[in-house]
């Protein structure tokens, strides 16, 4: 069986070419999660991806001046902590208070299209005004499809809350926020935070499977070197997991999902070829960034 998963489905890719190597051929894993799925260690990356990737809307928006954010990048992120200390101290009435305006900035990094949007709702929580409409923290079914708002999100705690084996004492929850927030300071708390999987009423059916170098060189790992959602530090983990088993082609681009989502040539052009042909580079490589 040949394999191409993009975020989450890296993991699921990773387990079962680990488990079942014998009948792997091709396996492209796009945005890794790093070796062990989507736990607690990966959720408290996410303050890592957040600072790794919040300088590319730094610039987006310093560039453009009637965004009202800053005239410089630095000036744009001051801006950030300015809002959200706003919003924590008096949260707006359309329900907006710190722990959303951080959510959704979090989420709008995944992907430049969604840039405007953050800087137009940026603009609106500084000066008062009315949120865009267009400003989501994540897709969202229509009311009238019937399918609940929360959807989403229940489900995804279902399938990551059994994947793994979270920490059950708040505690370490306690702990790892207050490490958090001073390592990564625009979202570290925020990923490091307990979540409904420390109080799972079932535990994982199974032990965790570990990926290792045992198998066929037959995986290849592409990733955009300032992705908020998987960051870089997960992917180089998994990478180092499979050993000789897998390469890795990073670019110099941000935002989540690399191939087929974004220009850079040198990196689908190494991803193509891997799924035509079956070959990988002969070492890892790092793709330079696309000219604008």
């Amino acid at each position: 069986m040949s394999y191409f998963g993009i975020s989450y489905g890296t993991y699921l890719g990773s387990v079962y070419t680990s488990m079942f190597p014998e009948h792997s051929d091709r396996f492209l894993l796009d945005s890794a999660t790093g070796p062990h799925g989507w736990d607690h260690s990966l959720s408290r990356m996410l303050g890592r991806g957040v600072e790794d990737r919040f300088p590319d809307f730094a610039a987006f928006a310093a560039a453009r001046p009637e965004y009202g954010l800053g005239e410089t990048p630095r000036q744009v992120r001051k801006k950030y902590f300015e809002i959200a200390a706003k919003l924590d101290a008096e949260p707006r009435p359309d329900g907006y208070d710190g722990q959303a305006f951080r959510h959704v900035t979090f989420a709008n990094l995944y992907y430049d299209r969604n840039l405007p949007a953050l800087a137009e709702t940026w603009r609106a929580l500084d000066t008062g005004e009315p949120v865009p409409a267009s400003a989501g923290t994540k897709d969202q079914a229509a009311p009238a499809s019937g399918i609940p708002s929360d959807n989403y999100v229940a489900s995804q705690l279902h399938v990551i809350c059994n994947d793994s084996d979270w920490p059950e004492n708040v505690w370490t929850y306690q702990f790892h926020v207050a490490v958090d927030r001073l390592r990564h300071p625009m979202f570290g708390a925020a990923g490091a935070n307990i979540t409904p999987c420390a109080f799972w009423p079932s535990e994982p059916a199974e032990p965790q499977v570990d990926i290792t170098d045992e198998g066929p060189a037959n995986v290849l790992i592409v990733q955009n070197r300032r992705d908020p959602a998987t960051p870089l530090a997960g992917a180089r983990q998994l990478r180092e997991a499979f050993g000789d088993r897998a390469r890795m082609v990073t670019a110099d681009q941000g935002g989540h999902l690399a191939y087929l989502q974004l220009d850079n040539q040198c990196l689908k052009d190494l991803a193509t070829d891997f799924l035509v042909t079956g070959e990988r580079p002969n070492r890892d490589v790092a793709c330079e960034a696309e000219p604008a």
